[in-house]
């Protein structure tokens, strides 16, 4: 199997190959490439992101820098890429990695692995360039706690409803006035 990780910090991935699975796998001759966005970027001083449409938090991988670094590696347009190859976006609210996924993605001779900025991906990578979405798990930070869930909309990883559910819940707090 040839895995190819596109990530923002290739440097970060020397503990991984030490696994001793990873390791035995890597010696049976099965491959990892790393790819950096920032080498292929077309904007100015390595920017790979900006903030997203439409507002909210923090900064999404932008769809021109992905494009550019898919077609470096591939020499092909990446909307015809997953015809090719499995072509997955690591998401919070993609297909959570289980035994039955991993069975299924050790069966395939190529994976391309999209890692995105800590807000995630500009959406249309997705939509366009990507096969599937992948969970490696669920947020660490307890989603329940004493009984307190946190909104099932939050776990959910779809930064558009989030966003119209954050809009939604800051109305209704101005509508209700200051607290007595």
């Amino acid at each position: 199997m040839n895995i190819d990780v596109f990530t923002l910090f290739p440097d970060a991935f020397g503990w991984f190959e030490r696994q001793r699975h990873v390791a035995n796998a890597l010696a049976q001759g099965h491959t990892i490439s790393y790819v950096n966005y920032r080498d292929h970027t077309p904007l100015s001083a390595g920017q790979v992101d900006d903030t997203p449409f439409g507002g909210g938090a923090g900064m999404v991988l932008r769809v021109d820098v992905v494009e550019a670094a898919l077609r470096a590696r591939y020499q092909v347009d990446p909307v015809l890429l997953p015809g090719q190859r499995r072509v997955i976006a690591l998401t919070p609210s993609g297909r959570l990695l289980d035994d039955a996924l991993v069975d299924e993605l050790a069966a395939e001779p190529a994976l391309t692995l999209l890692s995105g900025r800590y807000e995630g991906f500009d959406e249309r990578i997705v939509e366009h360039f990507c096969s599937d979405e992948i969970s490696i798990g669920r947020y660490t930070r307890p989603a329940e706690h004493r009984g307190w869930r946190v909104p099932e909309i939050l776990l959910s990883g779809h930064h558009a409803r989030i966003r119209r559910w954050r809009l939604e819940q800051s109305r209704q707090r101005a509508t209700k006035g200051p607290l007595p």
